[in-house]
């Protein structure tokens, strides 16, 4: 209280101007502090302005008591002596001090005396008292205080118009709500596309509600037997929701307002269609559009029940995306026409959203996916994914890890921090599409096809699902060796995502391949051949077309159809998809035929392909170690030296396990067992169960370590290590065949012989047949027929 005092004396000294010039610089403060608290602590959008208001109220009060106490500036009649002797300075407002200073009955208060002037204050001197005055503000940001607490009162426990859709018991926190499209009734044609995929972008940060997938949306779309590029608003979404078994519906239109736009949305319950919430933005101009998303997203994700606070910490719209509104409607017109199917008019829609704003960080993400579709070169590729890390905080945290895990993928080959970004991104989104379907692609590098199965039989069961995680689980079932699941998830795909000929032809291969069905195999390669829009896939269909003449023993036409590869990607401009033929038919002649590898890979070196790719964007994965594990050391010491000194600090952590393959695969040539062990050592590292299955086994069986061998061989007929598993379970058949034989087991011996063998019989003759069949002659076995 004595505080309070003193202030009120100290403020009772200063003159009107004096005063008003106190007042504007504690309002600024004060506006300042509402300010950052709005911001930081969550406060409603209104706080700042009913702050405002208050003030203003508060500014008449102060300059009245003011004028009342003080009088004008110049103005000396307010300040003349009281009776009693003091002086109106220091004159106690509160009314306390006039009494104390009279000696006497003050007669001209109620004594009815005339001659004597009254020592009473007035009424309105009374009234306004600096006491009073700030008493009253102390009360009036109680009353603002008060407010806030009502506000968070209503919005947390369901109360009234602002409470929040879970505390009502519309919805739950996580639901997937369906976008619609919104209607467009602007005087800019593309401009609901837009709104609506912006709101996409920034819906997708929030816990409170999942956003169901487009993917998702096409699916149910092909099950109602309606085109994926339906116009998905009205009674389409209606039907889309009930479905799919979402709880609610976000819907709305933008309009034109003069220059400006008018942006409506609410949310809709599915089941009843009733309005639950409604949402009213404007923007004055084309280039306040962005924010006026930002802002319609931030009410829609307060009312579902996510906090101001949580909302306030995220990015604005336009830092996690771009200031352009061009280029925001570039960007969402190429994801169109990527899920159309056209990755070439994509490409070319974010070039143009690029040169309209360099620092558009998701719309190189997106180029770099793209690139990868059209079969564009990898530097390009890697310019693209390491642009999009480099912008990275300007992303959301959705596309901000997604961003860092594509740029391990493309640029560092660092599996272990890619897999590091998936699984930061699956703490905070556990049903984000692309976080379950990579992460899966990121374990089957590991051979952990079981982990990577699970991830997408998680993604499929719920709003991740997609053709993508479809087509993988057929293709991780069939490399962990189970063909009739993978059957089933493949036909699940074809019943629910029909068309798609890429993908469904690609996987479709992968598991007629593996599982030795030839004509299948045949029929799907082909089809990959055809794909007019895909270079890539192409050159891989004739290079898969190879491989499917080899497992049926048809090797003179395998190697026919190997050198057409070769010339098709030279004539591409595809220099590593030249080096992947000559490894392709290597492989293939070495498991099946029994020919050296070698040849192969010094024809390979000698074409000088390799040379016309820049060291550090050369397969030296698969490259080196194999020209070290045919005693190509000079070589393959080169090729690693020259991939240190472009990219040794950038690639750092892959270049060192590489060197740790090349020294274990050039140790085995004079030490077996010593190689093995070096290389099993690595995949525990790798924590990659299946890894170099092949290539121990080979090892332990160079050392005379029968046992090791049988048992690496079985890991190889179990399941893949990588994508040569038709043939390494074919190989490992006649590898196991002379194991068994040798350990006496003839009935064992007789069966790999006779599966290897009824393979390839009625192919080309070569030395691993001939000897497979005097084999199971010689043990008193019946010939197989094809």
């Amino acid at each position: 209280m004595d505080r309070l005092k003193k202030l009120i004396h100290e403020v009772h000294r200063r003159s009107l101007w004096q005063v008003l010039g106190i007042f504007l610089a504690a309002s600024w403060g004060v506006l300042q502090v509402v300010e950052v608290l709005t911001e930081t602590a969550g406060l409603p959008d209104w706080t700042p302005t009913m702050a405002l208001v208050l003030l203003l109220l508060g500014l008449p009060i102060c300059l009245a008591t003011a004028f009342v106490q003080e009088g004008l500036p110049g103005d000396t009649s307010a300040a003349e002596p009281a009776p009693g002797g003091s002086s109106g300075a220091d004159a106690d407002v509160s009314g306390e001090g006039a009494a104390a200073a009279a000696p006497v009955e003050n007669l001209a208060a109620g004594t009815g005396s005339l001659d004597r002037p009254s020592t009473r204050p007035s009424k309105t001197r009374r009234m306004l008292t600096w006491r009073n005055a700030i008493l009253g503000g102390i009360g009036a940001f109680a009353l603002l205080g008060f407010s806030l607490l009502a506000y968070f009162v209503m919005w947390s426990t369901g109360i009234g118009p602002v409470g929040n859709l879970q505390a009502q018991g519309l919805i739950d926190e996580g639901d997937p709500v369906l976008l619609a499209d919104f209607d467009n009734r602007s005087n800019d044609p593309t401009l609901g596309e837009v709104v609506t995929e912006a709101l996409r972008v920034d819906l997708a940060t929030t816990d409170a509600i999942t956003v169901v997938e487009s993917s998702s949306v096409s699916e149910i779309l092909s099950m109602m037997g309606r085109q994926e590029d339906v116009p998905v608003r009205g009674s389409v979404a209606e039907e889309v929701a009930l479905r799919g078994g979402y709880r609610a519906i976000i819907e709305g239109e933008v309009g034109s307002a003069g220059s400006g736009y008018v942006l409506l949305a609410s949310i809709r319950s599915a089941s009843t269609g009733q309005t639950i919430a409604t949402f009213r933005r404007t923007a004055a101009d084309g280039g306040e559009v962005i924010a006026a998303i930002d802002g319609l997203s931030q009410d829609i994700r307060e009312r579902a029940g996510e906090s101001l606070r949580s909302i306030r910490a995220d990015e604005p719209l336009e830092a996690a995306t771009t200031g352009s509104l061009e280029a925001l409607r570039l960007m969402t017109q190429a994801i169109d026409a990527r899920e159309s199917g056209e990755p070439a008019r994509a490409q070319a829609l974010l070039e143009e959203a690029l040169r309209l704003d360099p620092d558009f960080a998701m719309a190189w993400r997106w180029l770099a996916i793209v690139l990868q579709e059209t079969g564009n070169d990898q530097a390009a590729i890697r310019q693209a994914s390491t642009r999009a890390y480099e912008l990275r905080e300007r992303l959301t945290d959705r596309e901000r890890y997604r961003a860092i895990a594509q740029y391990h993928n493309d640029v560092t080959f660092d599996l272990d921090a890619e897999i590091d970004a998936y699984q930061t991104l699956l703490d905070i989104y556990p049903d984000d599409a692309t976080g379950l379907n990579n992460l899966s692609i990121a374990y089957s590098t590991q051979t952990r096809w079981e982990e990577a199965s699970e991830l997408l039989r998680r993604a499929i069961s719920g709003p991740g699902t997609s053709h993508s995680a479809y087509t993988n689980l057929g293709m991780y079932e069939t490399f962990a060796g189970n063909f009739d699941a993978a059957q089933d998830v493949l036909a699940e795909r074809e019943a629910r995502y029909p068309g798609s000929d890429l993908w469904r032809n690609w996987a479709g291969f992968l598991h007629a391949f593996s599982s030795w069905d030839s004509d299948e195999a045949q029929v799907r390669a082909r089809a990959l051949q055809g794909l007019p829009d895909s270079p890539t896939y192409r050159r891989t269909g004739t290079r898969a077309l190879a491989l499917t003449y080899a497992i049926d023993g048809e090797f003179a036409a395998s190697a026919e159809v190997f050198e057409g590869a070769r010339m098709e990607a030279r004539r591409d401009g595809a220099p590593g998809d030249v080096i992947q033929a000559w490894v392709d038919e290597a492989r293939a002649m070495d498991l099946l035929a029994g020919e050296d590898q070698r040849p192969f890979l010094e024809d390979l070196l000698a074409s000088g392909v390799i040379d016309e790719i820049e060291p550090g964007l050369r397969p030296n994965f698969r490259l080196i170690p194999r020209l070290g594990w045919v005693g190509l050391t000079s070589e393959a010491d080169r090729l690693l030296q020259e991939w240190k000194d472009a990219a040794g600090e950038l690639q750092s952590v892959f270049i060192q396990d590489v060197e740790d393959v090349l020294e274990a695969v050039t140790t085995g040539l004079d030490d077996p067992t010593g190689g093995a062990q070096g290389l099993e050592r690595k995949r525990r590292d790798w924590d990659c169960e299946r890894c170099y299955a092949w290539e121990i086994g080979t090892l332990y069986e160079r050392a005379g370590d029968v046992d090791a061998a049988i048992r690496e061989r079985e890991r190889s007929l179990e399941a893949g290590q990588d994508f040569y598993f038709a043939l390494h379970r074919l190989a490992a058949h006649e590898a196991l065949g002379r194991l068994y034989e040798a350990q006496g087991d003839t009935e064992q011996a007789l069966e790999h012989y006779r599966a290897f063998a009824g393979q390839l019989i009625g192919g080309d003759d070569t030395p691993k047949l001939r000897n497979a069949l005097a084999r199971i002659n010689a043990l008193g076995g019946r010939q197989p027929v094809r």
